[in-house]
This record gives C-alpha cells, sequence and structure tokens, in this order.
C-alpha cells in the first residue's frame, strides 16, 4: 500500500534550488524526494538522538557543582548589605 501524500509548497532560497536542481539531475532523483528524506530526516531521526540524550561524567554541567560554595555565612539574610554596600570589607564582619 503506497503512504498518502499530502501536497504542500514551499519557498525555497534561489541557491538552494540550485543546488536540489543540479542534484536531481546528475543522481536522477526528484527534488521532491530529496526534500522529504531530507525532512524525514529532521523529524523523525533527530528527536530520538534529543531524547536518549544522557549525562555524562565529561558533561560540562558536573563543573557547577559547588559554585555557591562559601562566602558569608549569613549571605542569605543580609544579601542587600553585600550587594548595595560599596566599600564592604569581610574582615568588618569577622
Amino acid at each position: 500500500m503506497t503512504e498518502k501524500m499530502v501536497r504542500t509548497q514551499v519557498y525555497l532560497p534561489q541557491d538552494i534550488y540550485e543546488k536540489l536542481k543540479s542534484r536531481a539531475d546528475e543522481e536522477g532523483i526528484t527534488m521532491a524526494t530529496q526534500i522529504r528524506e531530507a525532512l524525514a530526516e529532521y523529524v523523525v531521526e533527530q528527536p530520538e538522538e534529543k531524547e536518549g540524550h544522557v549525562l555524562t561524567e565529561d558533561d560540562p554541567i558536573w563543573q557547577l557543582i559547588g559554585i555557591g560554595k562559601g562566602g558569608p555565612p549569613d549571605g542569605s539574610v543580609n544579601h542587600d548589605k553585600y550587594i548595595y554596600t560599596r566599600d564592604w570589607d569581610p574582615e568588618d564582619d569577622a
């Protein structure tokens, strides 16, 4: 059984159109076939790759762990003091 096709129209940049036309002539395939194959790869195969994405040990996200460690012990309460005081000296709070 043949897959049901839906007719659509798209506008292509001139350079892409010319490349598709040239490839169609060289390889003996229609421009429509090339576009369908490219779209099938884009919408069918790419989401599967993204769904399977798992964090690995070398993922840079792990470098964020501990980035907020340290600082004033009352930073969550007196954060305005530390952000807006122009010449704040940590030694004054010691």
